[in-house]
């Protein structure tokens, strides 16, 4: 049975929210490997899922990911370093999945344009190793959204 569009999309920006409010992004690993899943929307693409909290990464360690563990890594080591490079590798991101492996399947760089957003929203600021600014790092993003299936150095 497949969750609704909405009960999914409350999943995503529930996970936009909590990984600004914690400054924490959640992952499942194994030997440095993530967890990965094939794409439901398109065929021959991996997405890498992400979890808001520890709990619900947890939670999905079962099966081909029982040997899994949970590990946590910023927000912007998750924006410059995840987001950027899942962009750079064709990669999709999947935010909060369920034990049913269902969820939001989102293209990384306008994850990170949500979460920039909810960053100002919460009067919040981040500082970012690789890019001057908060501001530097969204102008760029947008460029490299805008520029579309053209090379775009980030």
């Amino acid at each position: 049975m497949t969750q609704d569009a909405a009960t999914i999309e409350k999943r995503y920006q529930d996970f936009i929210r909590q990984v600004v409010d914690t400054n924490a992004v959640w992952g499942l690993t194994k030997d440095e490997t993530w967890a990965t899943s094939s794409s439901a929307e398109y065929e021959d693409t991996e997405v890498i899922l992400f979890w808001s909290d520890e709990a619900g990464a947890k939670a999905c360690a079962e099966d081909d990911w029982a040997d899994y563990v949970p590990e946590s890594i910023t927000l912007v080591e998750f924006l410059e370093n995840w987001c950027v490079g899942m962009y750079g590798d064709a990669l999709l991101m999947g935010a909060n999945w369920d034990t049913d492996l269902t969820g939001k399947e989102a293209e990384p760089l306008e994850v990170a344009l949500d979460v920039t957003k909810e960053v100002r929203a919460q009067n919040k600021t981040l500082t970012f190793t690789q890019y001057d600014n908060q501001e530097d790092f969204e102008e760029q993003v947008i460029e490299a959204l805008e520029g579309g299936d053209e090379e775009t150095e980030m």
